[in-house]
């Protein structure tokens, strides 16, 4: 089993002539909580260990040890704790760049622009018992040990790999054509335009009068809808994600906690002490003292 250690969820590229990164989750006392999201990359999970409840697009479902979940470029999805029950997966992100996306040629017009664009869509989940999931197991985690050690060649190596990858996901059907409605492409461009106006201002006062206007919504419609299509209210989804980067800057900057509060978006420190403690069971100095820098 590879010791990928802790890296960072969101980390960038460490070569964007390279486009892939590798991310190792330890989810324990319900925490991480992957909120909704959506990234360019396709991203390829393998669970080792535990259960939580993945939603993708509209779909739920959740995860065993085994499970390859697959994950389409573009696609809005988050990762759950079920109450404090463990979960351990590594995954592997890959921008489509990394395979020829942007090359003029038959692989890039029939496979990986259609991916990219949402007229195919993985399958969301292989189980050990279905066709093929021996091949496609060895395949992923080959390409995740050579984007991990990165050894000499290893871009070669690591494209070869990934192309074999897609080919046994195409032959053994887990690539199919998504049906699409104009209705439904809408819906998800209103969710795009929510989670991104939220994470490029939750350090502002955020309402659901101004997040309704973006939408075209009433307020009352607007709430039903975030908590449909996301699962949970979005005052709720607002401050789960000002906490996240709460903790970020709790690891890993020395900024007083009323500094953090306020740059997170909070203009209490007491209803950011009770909301942090609600949601990591710890105060915010605790966090900083018990979590590794």
């Amino acid at each position: 089993m590879l010791d990928l250690g802790q890296l960072h969820k969101n980390s960038s590229y460490k070569n964007p002539l390279t486009p892939y990164s590798i991310t190792r989750t330890y989810t324990q006392n319900g925490q991480p909580d992957i909120l909704f999201h959506w990234h360019t990359d396709m991203e390829l999970i393998y669970v080792h260990e535990g259960t939580a409840q993945f939603h993708i697009d509209n779909d739920y479902f959740n995860s065993q040890p085994g499970d390859i979940v697959l994950i389409r470029p573009n696609a809005l999805h988050s990762i759950h704790p079920i109450g404090n029950q463990e979960h351990f997966m590594d995954a592997i992100n890959v921008h489509l760049d990394l395979l020829g996306f942007s090359t003029v040629d038959q692989v890039s017009l029939q496979y990986l622009q259609p991916l990219y664009h949402g007229q195919l869509d993985f399958v969301r989940v292989i189980k050990p018992h279905q066709t093929g999931y021996s091949e496609i197991r060895t395949c992923l985690l080959a390409a995740m040990e050579i984007g991990y050690y990165r050894k000499s060649y290893f871009e070669l190596n690591l494209k070869a790999q990934l192309h074999q990858l897609l080919h046994l996901l195409f032959t053994h059907d887990y690539v199919r054509s998504k049906e699409l409605s104009l209705e439904g492409y809408r819906k998800e461009e209103k969710i795009r335009t929510i989670i991104d106006h939220i994470s490029e201002h939750y350090q502002e006062e955020l309402t659901v009068a101004e997040l309704s206007t973006l939408c075209g919504y009433s307020q009352t419609h607007f709430m039903n809808f975030f908590k449909k299509h996301l699962g949970i209210s979005c005052m709720e989804y607002i401050i789960q994600f000002r906490l996240r980067k709460a903790t970020e800057l709790l690891e890993h900057s020395t900024l007083t906690i009323l500094e953090i509060s306020n740059q997170v978006g909070f203009n209490n420190l007491s209803n950011f002490n009770r909301q942090f403690k609600k949601y990591y069971h710890l105060t915010p100095s605790q966090y900083r003292r018990e979590k590794p820098h």
